[in-house]
């Protein structure tokens, strides 16, 4: 029982220390769409009234709102990329329990003969 008990203990941490780039990856993504839309509003609205004074307002917002959607689409798939990469099952726990498997199985193979 107590040996069930630390293999559950080491799956705990190994998932919490695999989960947590995940978890951060995430809060990244959202991060980015948080400062994408607040940002992209102010900053669009300037440069928006900067470039109509030397072009037609709708190829000023156009432009702006290109270059801003570029930004988070770029923040946004770096994020995603890094939780593709992530390796969340616990393996050390998996070697784990076929050692114990194993040992088990030579325990009861030494008591049978």
């Amino acid at each position: 029982m107590k040996l069930l008990r630390q293999e559950l203990a080491l799956a705990q941490r190994e998932t919490i220390e695999k989960i947590t780039p995940a978890a951060r990856s995430s809060a990244m993504i959202a991060g980015g769409g948080i400062v994408v839309v607040y940002g992209s509003a102010y900053l669009l609205q300037a440069i928006v009234r900067l470039l109509s004074t030397r072009m037609p307002p709708w190829l000023a917002s156009l432009l702006s709102g290109g270059v801003l959607t570029l930004g988070g689409v770029m923040l946004v798939g770096r994020g995603s990329k890094q939780l593709k990469n992530l390796d969340i099952i616990p393996q050390k726990t998996i070697n784990s329990l076929k050692e114990d498997k194993e040992w088990l199985l030579r325990q009861i193979k030494s008591r049978l003969k």
